[in-house]
């Protein structure tokens, strides 16, 4: 309305009755102009009433134009509901409201000689605009008094300007005033961390704003301190240039204690105190990364710690691991990261640059370390430690590869017989994928049905006849050719194929066996993991359902490990067994730790002397008196004894001089497949053996 004024002020002095400032063709071209604006027009005559007027004025008023003639300013301001006047530019104003929400500004400027230009806008949006604008300053200091987060405004140099009462309170002061008053005259360095103001700018001119800013300060007024988010944001002019900062500031003290507790746990294992498995891999990245000098890690795992959970008890268990770490961490020194990875699984990060030169030194002191005893309750506990080590970049270019090779090296330590350590080298890494070769192959060869079992005599020590025979595993590899068990039990132990693989060779024996005169027994070798396991109950029943064999011709050979490995286990599949009728044989005699109380504990009918001492019966006394005593046991026990390895006829005459029973090794035979074992036996019915060539996977489908 204002642009409008001055636009028309001038020319409406000169409008009619005002002079004769123009002729008839410039009345018409001003009252053309005065027509085609948006602002109303009305000139007041000399006598206080309207002269002249134009269509705008009347719309705005909503008057009539019938009525407009002869009205004064009073009366439009009365009929239109007007109430405030106002001097204004040397005239009057006034806002009258026609209808409800509209705003009509009335203004009269005095013209020479009397008489007045009255002008008529329409201000209903700019006075919504007004009422919006102060509705947001009252929404505005509403939330500027009263969040509970901190507010500024300060100039570009960090001055002050407004805080709000949080903000205030957060810095010890009772107001803005206070606050502002104490921080210019003592500004001091909020940020404990030093450098940490210069980040902040730094961020801010680069960005314009700066988000979640985390950092400790110091109170103001108490020295405390504290914890804070920062948020902040140019605020500029109409030219674009930043002419203000301003920020938000949150109490941050609660979330960055609630967040180191969370990093405890996280970072931390909860039993020992070492790093968790997390931090390692973490930690392990960073040494890794190609402008690191290099690091060592050494891959750890605690021998015989099952046997003391399982003996002892998990309390035991744990203060074992608790020492394992404080030894490791004395060890290692304090620049080197100590880590719990798994249950009894730990690892050692030894970085600098002279860690790799010192790799082997360290790996066999934690060997010595872990072989000392520890005392738990009264136990006297012996563990002990098998450790991979690999390092970097030497042996890898990244973490991942790092870790795979320390563990090839743990690997190899273990299928060693463990407590020791190995340096990984790259022969490891090629022997290990010759393995898992080997493995696919394997998983391969159970589908195809390349598995069968060859069978090697165990005859009586007088009469040479045969009493029964041991099945042993044989695999047809198509490339490699017939692989004895020695090659891939192993490889099936560790892929956990030994279960499947154990019931097959069960019902495939009891087939062939029931083909066989009936006197004739067969032997199976039972693994550790499939005697655990329920299946080997159900593969039994099944194979005597289907073959109807007599369950006592079904002999059942077991290691030492069978029964360490869990007794309770053991003693229940023991005894289900036995139920059932089948016959059992304890291998490797001898070779363990407590043989004799098994003997006492389980039911066995057959114990095996192993080839370690029957090789040298010969030449070795004490070879001959360990034989003596075990034949001389097994008479008294009512226990079949079962020498193993019988290679020489010398062998086999001593054998049967001191009374051994029964004889099995390659003097009386090799292992052999089943059709030269049914033709030795005469057995007519080939027809059924062959179809007793059934693939594993059907075999042990039809045992479930």
């Amino acid at each position: 309305m204002n642009k409008l004024r001055s636009q028309f002020q001038a020319d409406a002095i000169s409008a009619p009755g005002a002079g004769d400032g123009l002729d008839i063709a410039g009345h018409l071209r001003l009252a053309h102009a005065l027509e085609s604006v948006d602002l109303g027009i009305m000139m007041i005559g000399a006598a206080g009433r309207v002269e002249f007027h134009n269509r705008r004025a009347l719309q705005l008023l909503q008057i009539p134009a019938s009525e407009a003639a002869g009205l004064t300013v009073g009366g439009i301001v009365a009929r239109t509901g007007g109430t405030e006047v106002f001097a204004r530019d040397g005239g009057q104003s006034v806002t009258v409201s026609p209808a409800p929400g509209c705003h009509i500004d009335i203004e009269a400027h005095p013209l020479p000689g009397g008489g007045a230009i009255i002008m008529v806008g329409d201000v209903s949006a700019a006075r919504l605009h007004e009422k919006a604008v102060l509705q947001a300053e009252s929404e505005y200091r509403t939330l500027f008094d009263n969040t509970i987060y901190g507010i500024y405004r300060d100039t570009l140099d960090g001055r002050p300007i407004r805080v709000n009462p949080a903000l205030a309170a957060m810095n010890g002061y009772a107001s803005e005033a206070d606050h502002i008053e104490a921080v210019r005259h003592s500004p001091g360095n909020w940020y404990v961390e030093q450098g940490r103001g210069e980040e902040f700018q730094r961020l801010l001119k680069r960005d314009g704003r700066v988000k979640d800013f985390v950092s400790e300060i110091v109170r103001h007024r108490t020295g405390e301190h504290l914890w804070i988010t920062e948020n902040a944001w140019y605020v500029h002019g109409a030219d674009g240039n930043p002419v203000f900062i301003e920020g938000t500031i949150q109490d941050a003290t609660e979330r960055i204690a609630n967040l180191s507790v969370i990093e405890r746990q996280v970072n931390r294992d909860s039993l020992t105190g070492a790093a968790s498995r997390f931090h390692f891999l973490n930690r392990l990245a960073e040494e890794t990364r190609p402008e690191r000098p290099g690091c060592v890690l050494y891959a750890v795992d605690v021998d015989a710690f099952k046997d003391v959970n399982d003996i002892l008890g998990h309390g035991a268990g744990d203060a074992v691991l608790k020492t394992m770490v404080q030894r490791l961490q004395a060890l290692a020194g304090p620049k080197s990261l100590v880590a719990r990875i798994g249950g009894d699984e730990f690892a050692i990060l030894a970085a600098g640059s002279h860690a790799h030169m010192e790799a082997d030194i360290l790996a066999r002191r934690i060997v010595e370390a872990m072989r000392e005893t520890i005392t738990v309750s009264g136990h006297n506990i012996n563990v002990g430690a098998s450790v991979g080590v690999a390092v970097f970049p030497l042996h890898a270019n990244d973490a991942s590869e790092l870790l795979g090779n320390a563990d090839i090296a743990l690997y190899r330590v273990k299928s060693a017989g463990r407590n020791g350590f190995r340096i990984f080298d790259y022969e490891l890494k090629s022997r290990l994928q010759s393995r898992k070769e080997l493995e696919s192959d394997l998983r391969r060869a159970v589908e195809a049905g390349e598995l069968d079992l060859f069978y090697q005599p165990i005859v009586d020590a007088n009469s040479a006849s045969v009493r029964a025979y041991e099945a042993l595993m044989r695999w047809h590899h198509p490339r490699r050719g017939f692989l004895p068990p020695g090659q891939f039990i192993g490889v099936a132990e560790d892929a956990g194929l030994m279960t499947e693989l154990g019931n097959w060779a069960i019902a495939r024996a009891c087939r062939q066996a029931v083909l066989l005169p009936g006197e004739i027994a067969v032997a199976v070798n039972v693994s550790p993991n499939q005697f655990r396991s329920a299946d080997i109950i159900r593969a039994v029943r099944a194979s005597f359902a289907e073959t109807g064999l007599a369950p006592a011709r079904l002999i059942l050979e077991v290691t030492e490990t069978v029964l360490l490995s869990s007794e309770s286990i053991a003693t229940a599949a023991f005894a289900q067994l036995h139920a059932l009728g089948v016959k059992f044989a304890l291998d490797d005699f001898g070779t363990g730790f407590s043989s004799l109380s098994y003997l006492q504990r389980f039911p066995f009918s057959k114990v095996k002397i192993d080839q370690s001492f029957v090789a040298g019966i010969a030449t070795n006394p004490a070879n001959l008196a360990i034989i003596r005593a075990v034949i001389g046991l097994g008479r008294d026990l009512a226990i079949d004894v079962v020498a193993e390895g019988v290679e020489t006829a010398e062998q086999a005459e001593i054998l049967r001089r001191e009374g051994c029973g029964l004889i099995q090794g390659y003097f009386y035979g090799r292992p052999r497949p089943f059709a030269e074992i049914a033709a030795d036996h005469a057995v007519a019915n080939l027809t059924s053996f062959r179809q007793n060539g059934v693939p594993i996977k059907q075999t042990v489908q039809n045992s479930r």
